[in-house]
């Protein structure tokens, strides 16, 4: 926050959309000024808790956790794939860098389409977009709110060395495409689109 802290707006507020680490970074550090508690405790206890989501956490690198997998990355690999371990920073953050299951994220889902984590005005403002992005699809407050084959959707991808996630949520179908992979961006975004393209509208 001190590097980046003192920076203006690049744009004016809701006027385009661009990614920032940075500004969710900014957004953990809001959440413990605001509740007075530590980020991760603050998560797991309004978040993962009351989804249910038992698989899902940023605990340390150092710490054990139960099947936590090993990313794999072609970054610095002199033939085929090399294990992300080296590269990581200690422990996920707001940013990113967690861990979950497709079981989990699909009580994520169920939780906020259920209004169970917001009430429904901010499940709204959560999930439905606002500003346009040069992809067409607009974006939310943390959701990208898109079309594929006439079928709308909201979710949101990420990913980094070694690790890549998608979530795709369909309202109306009521279809769920989660993707998470142990390897480079982006091996779950394309398995997602390639689910999603082919899903029927109703």
């Amino acid at each position: 926050m001190k590097l980046y802290g003192n920076r203006g707006p690049s744009f004016e507020p809701g006027s385009r959309s661009e990614y920032s680490n940075y500004g969710f970074l900014l957004l953990g550090a809001i959440i413990e000024k605001v509740s007075g508690e530590n980020y991760y405790d603050y998560v797991r206890e309004h978040v993962y808790k009351p989804a249910g989501m038992t698989s899902t956490g940023s605990e340390p690198e150092d710490d054990a956790v139960a099947n936590r997998s090993i990313g794999y990355t072609a970054a610095g690999a002199t033939n085929g794939l090399r294990p992300n371990t080296g590269m990581l920073p200690y422990r996920g953050t707001s940013a990113g860098g967690g861990y979950s299951t497709v079981g989990d994220l699909l009580s994520f889902v169920n939780a906020v389409q259920q209004n169970k984590l917001l009430n429904a005005h901010y499940t709204e403002v959560l999930t439905v977009g606002k500003v346009k992005t040069p992809g067409g699809c607009l974006i939310a407050s943390g959701f990208a709110d898109c079309e594929i084959n006439g079928v709308s959707f909201f979710g949101m991808g990420g990913g980094s060395i070694g690790m890549n996630a998608d979530l795709e949520v369909c309202p109306g179908t009521g279809y769920v495409v989660a993707v998470l992979a142990n390897m480079d961006p982006n091996s779950a975004g394309q398995e997602s689109m390639f689910i999603s393209s082919r899903l029927p509208e109703k």
